[in-house]
This record gives structure tokens, sequence and C-alpha cells, in this order.
């Protein structure tokens, strides 16, 4: 058996997919905590290397004539930016298990090491994936109301919206059962396929969980944003609303991902909501690090003035479902 070539084609796997996995979480997570644990899995990478007879291995290396070396082979095409990291993930744990295991009739100390590091990717994949969850896009969210659930299919409704540029849908329910509630969200969420649309719960914690909903949106008169966190953990989006800058900078405090301000005009959809206007988004997009997005009688008439105000996304109910879905949809998201 030819152990010294498994050796360095797995030695080699490894560590491009560290060097991978370290480029996304400094370049695409901006994560401090994770790039100085996959900093030191590297640099202990590197330290059994150096205690390994490299120079045998790499002399055995055949790569004029490997099997593999055909640019076809063992390709899988990759949908998404998440599946590309999951893959190096896996390729980093399998590359490392293997050397783990031929190294055991060899030095079984260096093994050890390197059963040390394949825990530790074990725990940074986690990691790792509960951040990719929480990457979004606050662009256009739709709110689908309670009071618009009947003029639609949902699969139909889900089709439209996630194919026409939404980037978050939001379900809003007020008055309906729990069981209702939870039923909803759990055919908006099968019916969903783009992973990268976020898929957020008006403020019922329990059944963001039960539906696996990416989060939740939290009203001024709703739980705190630091108790939400707490109980649903790092990896679930916090959105918070807010009407003036007090309550803005408190939501962000606490831990909120974004920020919702309105009502910016007149809606339909709460006859009784404070008009906070422009002004106010401007102030508060101007003194926050983390996203806002406008709410609040928004069409395709005014929605360029909430943008232009500062905010990075608009949150959208009435004029989408109160007419043709489509149609409104697109005038908002299909730029020119």
């Amino acid at each position: 058996m030819n152990w010294e070539r498994i050796a360095d084609v797995n030695l080699n796997r490894l560590n491009e997919a560290l060097k991978f996995i370290e480029d996304v979480i400094r370049f695409s997570l901006e994560n401090k905590v994770l790039l100085i644990r996959i900093r030191k899995i590297r640099n202990e990478f590197l330290k059994i290397k150096k205690d390994i007879s490299l120079a045998d291995i790499i002399n055995s290396r055949q790569s004029s004539h490997d099997l593999g070396r055909a640019a076809k082979f063992d390709i899988q095409t990759k949908k998404t930016s998440e599946d590309l990291i999951i893959a190096n993930l896996t390729r980093a744990k399998e590359s490392a298990r293997i050397i783990e295991e031929i190294l055991k009739s060899i030095n079984l100390k260096i093994s050890n090491r390197m059963k040390e590091i394949r825990f530790q990717l074990y725990d940074l994949e986690k990691y790792i994936i509960g951040c990719l969850k929480k990457i979004f896009n606050p662009r256009i969210n739709a709110v689908i109301d309670e009071k618009y659930l009947s003029a639609y299919r949902i699969k139909n409704m889900m089709d439209i919206l996630e194919n026409n540029g939404v980037t978050m849908i939001q379900l809003r329910i007020k008055t309906l059962s729990d069981r209702k509630f939870y039923n909803y969200a759990v055919r908006i969420k099968k019916f969903l396929k783009k992973k990268e649309i976020k898929f957020i719960i008006n403020n019922r914690l329990d059944i963001a969980r039960a539906s696996g909903a990416d989060g939740v949106h939290l009203g001024q008169d709703d739980m705190p944003a630091r108790m939400a966190r707490r109980i649903l953990g790092e990896n679930y989006i916090i959105g918070v609303s807010a009407h003036n800058i007090d309550e803005a900078n408190k939501a962000e405090k606490e831990g909120a991902d974004y920020i919702g301000v309105g009502s910016i005009f007149r809606t339909k959809t709460k006859s009784d909501a404070h008009i906070c206007g422009l002004s106010v988004l401007k102030s508060i997009c101007k003194k926050i690090t983390i996203p806002v997005v406008g709410i609040g009688g928004i069409t395709n008439r005014n929605y360029r003035d909430v943008f232009r105000a500062g905010a990075a996304g608009i949150a959208v109910s009435s004029y989408l479902f109160e007419g043709d879905l489509l149609k409104n949809i697109s005038l908002l998201t299909h730029r020119k």
C-alpha cells in the first residue's frame, strides 16, 4: 500500500481547505473570534508537517499520471457559496481523519495531535454554519399580514416572491390561533426554496423555533431583544421595531441584527401607526451601525426616498398584496 501518496494528497487537501476557510472567515464573515480559531488550527497543522518526514512523502508524489488529474474528475457543482464553504469544511475533516489514521502506525503522538485538529474542525464547523445562517440581505422584506393569507395559495405566493427579488419574508399574525399560526409558518418554510431568502416570524419566538424560521421581529411591546437572544441563541436573526433614535440605540446594544423604522408614510396595514417620516429614518441611519429597514406606506412611488435616507432595505405589505403581486414586486425590484 502506497501510504506516502495517500498522505501527500490529504496533506495538500487539508492545507488548501484550511486556507480557504480562513479567507472566508476573514473576508466574508469578518469574525475575529473565528479567525483566531482557524489560525490556531493552521499553525498547529504547520507544526505537525514539520514533525513528519515531508521529503519522503513529497518524493513519492506522482501527480503527472494521477487518475484524479483530469479536470472533470470527481467534480460536483456547488449551487451556493454556503455549499462551497460546507464542502471545504467536509474536505478538511475527511483529510484530517485520513492523516490521523496513517500516522497511527508511524507516530502515535503526532496522530493524536491530528485527532485534536479534527475535533477542533468539528467545533469550528458548528460556529461557521451558525454565522452563515445569520447572513441576510434586508433590501426587500415582504411582510405577509394574516389578512392576505387567504388571498393566495402559499406555494404560488412563495414562487412569486422568491423569484422576483424579495430577500426576506416576514409572517405577521395577531388574531389567529397558535395552531394556524404554526401551520402557516411551516407551509411558508416548506415552499421557500432559496436559502439566502430569510424567513422571519413576527414576535413569536416559539413559532419561529418550531417552524424552522431564520429569526424573529420584535415590537416595542414585545420581549426585549436581549432576552430573545438568550432564548434563541446566536444563530437566529433578531429584528426590532424603533420609532426614534433612543429605541434604535437600545435595540442595537441589546443584540438586534437589524432595526425596522416606521411608519415612514401613512399605511393601510396599520391605521393607528405613528408616522416617523424620512427625517427620523435618516437620523437613525446615521447613528446605527446595523442595517436599518424602513417600513410603512412604502410603494413604487416613494421607495427610492427611503433608500436615499440611508436605509439598507424596505419592508412592504399592503402595496404588494392589495393588487397584482407580481407586477407590484417587479416595480420595486427590477431596476432599470
